[in-house]
C-alpha cells in the first residue's frame, strides 16, 4: 500500500459551523433595502465587504448582509434543501452549482434585461450560465513550482511524474473541484478526455507512487510549501498568486494548456429580494467594480475591455484571447461523474 504523508481534515467542520454563522447583525430578510449573500468565508469574505459590499452600499443604499459559508456545493446543498428559499438573495458559487440549479428549477433567471452589464461577458462565458446565473471572475488552473527545483518556469505538466522532482507533487482529491481539473488534465494528456477518463486514473496511480501528500483542499497545499518539500503542483491562479509573494514559489501554465474556473453568482428562486440581488450582480460586473475585484482577488475578469498591468496580464486570462486559449469542462458531464470519478480516484491512489 503506498504511504502519504497524512493531511488534517479541520476545514471541512470549520466550514459547516462558519455556514451557520452570520458576518452581518441579522442574516435575515430584513426590509427592502437589503440583501443577503452566502458566500465563501476567510480571505474571500474580508475582500467581498472591502470591495463590493461596502462601495454597493455606498453607491446603492442597499445594506448587505454577508454569510460566511462553505464551498459552491454546500451553498447550493443549502439551496436544494430549502427547496429554492435558503434566506439568503444571492449566492456565490461556481459554474457547475449554476448547471445544477438549472436542472432542479432552484435558480431565478438572470438575463441581460435583469443584469445589463452582462452585454459585456464574452459569449464563450455566457454559455456556461444556463440563463440561471452570472460568471464574475475567471480563474486558470496554474502549474505552482518550487523556485529553487527550478530555476526556469516547468513547461510540461509531465515534471509531476519526474523522477527528479515527482517525490514532491501533490495529488488533489477530487472532492475538490481543483482535484477534478487535474484529472482532467491527466485525461487529455493521456489521450482521453472528458467521456474517457481512463488514461487520467492510470497517471494517478503512477504518480501515487511516489507523490508526497494527497490533499483534500488547497488549504492543505500550504504547509508542504511553507516546509518548502512541495516540488510542482496544480493550484488556482489566484491562490498562486498570494503564495508566490510570500513562499519560495512561482506559478506558470505549461505548453498542454489548461482548464479555466469560473466564479459565479446564482438567485435562489424563493429569494426575498431579488432586485436588489439583481443589482448587485449588475454592479459586480460593472467595469470599474471588475478592474477592482481582479486586483483584490488576483484572478481574470468576467467582461471585455480593461486593460491590466503587464505583470498582471502574464499570470492570469485577462483578454479575449487568453480566454479562447483555456478549456472549459462541461458542467453536466462533471455534475453526473464526479461521484464516479472519486471513487475511481481512491482505488488509483489506494
Amino acid at each position: 500500500m503506498k504511504k502519504f504523508i497524512s493531511v488534517a481534515l479541520v476545514l471541512g467542520m470549520s466550514a459547516s459551523l462558519a455556514a451557520c454563522t452570520s458576518t452581518g447583525q441579522d442574516a435575515g430578510s430584513g426590509g427592502e433595502d437589503v440583501v443577503v449573500v452566502e458566500g465563501f468565508g476567510a480571505e474571500y469574505e474580508t475582500l467581498f465587504k472591502e470591495n463590493i459590499a461596502k462601495p454597493f452600499t455606498k453607491e446603492t443604499g442597499i445594506q448587505v448582509k454577508y454569510r460566511a459559508g462553505g464551498s459552491g456545493a454546500e451553498t447550493y446543498a443549502a439551496i436544494r434543501a430549502a427547496n429554492g428559499d435558503p434566506g439568503f438573495d444571492l449566492a456565490v458559487m461556481t459554474y457547475f452549482e449554476l448547471d445544477q440549479g438549472y436542472q432542479d428549477h432552484l435558480l431565478a433567471p438572470v438575463t441581460k434585461k435583469q443584469v445589463p452589464n452582462m452585454a459585456n461577458v464574452p459569449q464563450k462565458l455566457q454559455e456556461h450560465t444556463y440563463g440561471v446565473g452570472a460568471i464574475h471572475d475567471v480563474q486558470q488552473v496554474s502549474l505552482m513550482y518550487n523556485r529553487d527545483d527550478f530555476p526556469k518556469p516547468p513547461t510540461s505538466w509531465d515534471v509531476m511524474w519526474s523522477p527528479k522532482y515527482g517525490k514532491g507533487t501533490l495529488i488533489f482529491n477530487p472532492s475538490n473541484i481543483l482535484g477534478v481539473y487535474a484529472l482532467l488534465n491527466l485525461a487529455d494528456m493521456g489521450g482521453g478526455g472528458i467521456d474517457n477518463m481512463g488514461p487520467a486514473f492510470k497517471r494517478t496511480e503512477e504518480m501515487a507512487k511516489h507523490a508526497l501528500a494527497t490533499p483534500t483542499t488547497s488549504a492543505e497545499a500550504v504547509p508542504y510549501m511553507a516546509k518548502e518539500t512541495a516540488t510542482a503542483f496544480p493550484y488556482f491562479d489566484g491562490r498562486a498568486a498570494i503564495y508566490a509573494k510570500t513562499n519560495n514559489y512561482d506559478f506558470t501554465v505549461p505548453a498542454e494548456g489548461t482548464y479555466a474556473h469560473l466564479g459565479s453568482l446564482g438567485i435562489p428562486d424563493g429569494a426575498s429580494h431579488k432586485d436588489n440581488a439583481y443589482k448587485l450582480i449588475d454592479y459586480w460586473l460593472s467595469k470599474k467594480v471588475q478592474e477592482r475585484w481582479a486586483h483584490a482577488y488576483n484572478v481574470g475578469p468576467a467582461i471585455t475591455g480593461l486593460t491590466f498591468p503587464a505583470d498582471f496580464a502574464a499570470k492570469h486570462i485577462t483578454t479575449p484571447e487568453k480566454l479562447d486559449e483555456v478549456k472549459i469542462a462541461d458542467a453536466a458531464t462533471v455534475n453526473k461523474n464526479r461521484t464516479e470519478w472519486q471513487q475511481e480516484w481512491q482505488e488509483a491512489v489506494r
